[in-house]
């Protein structure tokens, strides 16, 4: 967990509250910002339409979301000799509800900021300079942020109602079973999940192995470490697998995680000082380029 230091609670529940009018609205307005190749892989996606790959093929998640991204403009990127990419372009902003996008820029504002103050307290903790993971590896100006604003309703199908028990109550499930979003890690730096208050639905693994809730807290964030970070770290740090199941059957629940990225062309690899008692374990990898092969495989279309 971590304070919401720096971010209005009106911005925090407000942004919430708003994201709760936008997916009550009708399916065919939603679908006007409908998430394709042509949108820049933002925008909106359906019940169902969001996949949980496996070894096993894929599981489709009982949840609908809409996709922001840090904007970036084709022709600036080209001018600054990058290559393009699919994911580059502007987002679908949910203009249908009147106040949603201006809390939207707002929360993505001050969640740049606590996200940039986080990694100069993880940096110090790490024996690093505070300002390491700044500039141009994840500076908060050029972080490539993610920001979902996800609805999960109750699940649905009666059939699998044992395993879901099961799996709230810690156990272990099969990768096939429908959740409200299967187990994964996710892809950058940090993760901070804003959450409803009145519904738990959230659960991570702990260093034990076990499932565990991860209860909403009032004027708190979830904050979860992502794939990136066991990177820098050489596995120091470990990404937190985790994973959504909403059995409440009266209660919808609503998130709005923001995803704390490095920069798009930035080369993530080991920290030196995490090399010396044993060799890298990772390779180098161009972050935007591990982003486009998570994005674009993520929805079944």
């Amino acid at each position: 967990m971590c304070c919401c230091a720096g971010v209005p609670e009106a911005v925090s529940t407000g942004v919430l509250a708003q994201a709760h009018k936008w997916f009550a609205l009708p399916e065919t307005v939603k679908r006007q910002l409908l998430l394709r190749p042509e949108t820049c892989y933002r925008g909106y996606q359906p019940l169902g339409a969001n996949v949980t790959r496996h070894h096993e093929g894929f599981t489709p998640d009982w949840h609908e979301a809409l996709d922001l991204y840090k904007e970036e403009s084709p022709s600036a990127i080209k001018a600054a000799g990058h290559p393009a990419s699919p994911i580059h372009g502007p987002n679908q902003w949910p203009c249908q509800v009147p106040g949603f996008t201006p809390i939207l820029m707002d929360y993505i504002h001050h969640m740049q900021r606590l996200g940039a103050a986080l990694l100069r307290g993880i940096a110090a903790g790490l024996g690093l300079p505070q300002q390491y993971f700044g500039g141009s590896l994840a500076g908060h100006e050029e972080s490539y942020w993610v920001l979902r604003v996800i609805h999960y309703p109750p699940l649905q199908d009666k059939s699998l109602k044992q395993q879901h028990q099961a799996a709230a109550a810690g156990q272990e499930v099969g990768r096939q079973v429908q959740l409200s979003c299967g187990e994964h890690t996710d892809y950058g730096l940090l993760t901070l999940v804003n959450q409803d208050p009145h519904v738990c639905a959230l659960q991570v693994k702990n260093a034990l192995g076990q499932w565990v809730d991860a209860p909403p807290l009032p004027g708190t964030f979830v904050c979860n470490i992502g794939d990136m970070f066991q990177v820098l770290t050489n596995g120091q740090y470990k990404p937190t697998l985790h994973r959504v199941l909403n059995t409440d059957p009266s209660k919808s629940r609503v998130s709005v995680p923001f995803f704390y990225e490095p920069c798009y062309e930035a080369i993530v690899q080991p920290i030196p000082q995490f090399c010396r008692s044993a060799p890298a374990k990772y390779p180098a990898v161009r972050y935007g380029t591990h982003l486009e092969s998570k994005v674009l495989t993520n929805f079944e279309m």
